[in-house]
Order: structure tokens, then sequence, then C-alpha cells
């Protein structure tokens, strides 16, 4: 196989310009990351890196960039993606994640300052685990339970956990919340022992915005993760009546929720148990974070 000698700009050069013709904005990183997965390398690669390569490897570089220009994400074609201090690798069943949850990870860090506290965290409907395995990279004493519907999804959990070294404290529990009971069930797997931190980024769009939204979060996202139901509030709905009985009578629990959900959240919290302790806006000015209490 013959390679040729090559630095990386001049070979992404044409490509950089397609994506940059159709508005993406960060088509140079965007090409040195799919340059970088056509070599099979962990890393992103520099404009002016020298690098080795097949004319095969060519051919799969430029297959990549035309994923991308048809809409596919990045992360979605080389199946990870950045989130607070980590990379977390996805599959088709986990959410995307996005900066603005990282605003969870800020808000609980505020409110724990102590990073060699032990606390029993509960990330519920945990897609590729980034919530939680980013918490316990934080709090090195701490421990983690992974709720969510999709055994799939779990799997990339586990994975996840073993690639950042956190599995021994990292639980995994396939459940519905839609299943009338799972917090009974939870309890039991859990042997009665309730969580200090409740973690939470459920489905919130409203079933009818789903089509509306950019085509690389429509057909890229899982439905599942998207879908709110009617009003965005269904999985809220479902989950706050239940967390009074699975959280410590000092615990707090973190929702994110979507733009201009608080005040149905909040009087849904308010009608089980709980209170608005405070909230949080995002680096949008966007309400994204609720943290309720048991009043």
């Amino acid at each position: 196989m013959t390679y040729k000698n090559i630095d990386v700009y001049t070979l992404i050069k044409p490509e950089v310009l397609k994506l940059r013709n159709i508005g993406i904005e960060t088509a140079n990183l965007d090409c040195r990351l799919l340059l970088s997965k056509s070599l099979r390398r962990s890393k992103a690669l520099f404009n002016h890196q020298n690098i080795f390569i097949s004319q095969s490897e060519i051919v799969k570089f430029q297959s990549l960039i035309q994923q991308r220009l048809n809409g596919k994400p990045v992360s979605r074609i080389i199946n990870r993606r950045n989130f607070w201090k980590k990379e977390f690798e996805l599959n088709n069943e986990t959410l995307d994640p996005r900066p603005d949850s990282e605003t969870l990870i800020e808000t609980i860090i505020e409110q724990y300052k102590d990073k060699l506290q032990f606390l029993k965290i509960l990330d519920l409907g945990s897609g590729s685990g980034c919530l939680g395995l980013s918490l316990l990279d934080e709090y090195p004493q701490s421990e983690a339970s992974f709720f969510d519907i999709s055994p799939k999804s779990l799997e990339m959990v586990k994975k996840n956990a073993l690639n950042l070294g956190l599995s021994k404290r990292s639980k995994y529990i396939n459940l519905s919340w839609e299943v009338d009971g799972w917090d009974e069930k939870l309890l039991t797997i859990e042997k009665n022992i309730k969580y200090d931190v409740i973690i939470s980024n459920p489905p919130y769009i409203p079933s009818d915005v789903i089509k509306t939204l950019k085509k690389e979060v429509r057909k890229n996202d899982p439905f599942i993760a998207l879908n709110g139901g009617k009003d965005g509030l269904d999985a809220y709905k479902f989950i706050l009546p239940k967390l009074l009985k699975i959280i410590k009578s000092s615990g707090k629990i973190f929702l994110e929720i979507g733009k201009g959900q608080e005040n149905c959240v909040i009087k849904i919290a308010t009608m089980h148990g709980l209170s608005l302790k405070e909230y949080k806006k995002d680096l949008s000015g966007v309400t994204r974070v609720l943290i309720f209490i048991i009043k």
C-alpha cells in the first residue's frame, strides 16, 4: 500500500471550504476530527501536522465529510462527544450531550463544595452516563446508580464507566419511570438505601415541536430521548410524584428543564411534597436547572 506524506491543512482545505459554504462554522475542527477517525487516531490532528495517509484512508475521510455535508453531526459520525472534562462514547439510543446540561454539574458542585464527602447519586434517565459519571469523577468517594429504560444505553454507560475507571462505583438499573411502582422496585434493588442527590435531564420537548428542530438533532437523536409528550412535561409527571419516596430527608433533586417550563415543573413538584430551593440559568440566560428539596 502506498502512503502519501502530506500536512493536514493541505489535505483538508478543500473539504473545509465545502463545509463553510453550507454554513458550518466549525468546519476546520470537524475536518480534523473526521480525518482522525479515518486514521483511527483517538485525538484530533493539528493543521500543520504531517501525516502519512493511504488512498483508501483518503476515500474514507471523504465519505465521512459527505455524511457531515448531509447534516450528520460529527459526534454521531465518530460516536464520541466531549462533555464537562471527559470524552464519552455514544450510540444510537443515547442523547448527544449538550453544553447546556453542564449547568447541572456546575449547580451540584456549587451545592456540595466538599469533594471528598460521600454522596449516593441517582442519574435518572442516564443515556450515555455523562451526568452521573462526570459527578463520580468530581466526587471520588461517591457512588452512582444509572437508571434507564434502554439496555443499549446502559451498555454505553458501562463502557464509558470502564473507559474512565469509574466502574467500581457505578450500578446499572434497567427500569422505566412509566411503569407504576418503579420507585418501589428501585428501592428494593438499592436495599432501601435512599439517595443524597437525584439528577435528571429527561425528555422535555413537546411532540409537535420535534419536527421543527434542526435536522442534526431531529434525524440523529433518539425520539424517546427528546419527546416530552404533548406539553413537554410527561417525564416530570412520571418522575416527580415518586421522588419523595427515594430521596433522603436532607437530599436534593436537580432537574434540567426546557425554556419557559419552570412554572409548570415547580407546580408539579409542589403538588408532590417538594419545594423549590433555587434555580440556575445556563450561559444563554435561560432558566435551565431547578433544585428541589423535601418541604
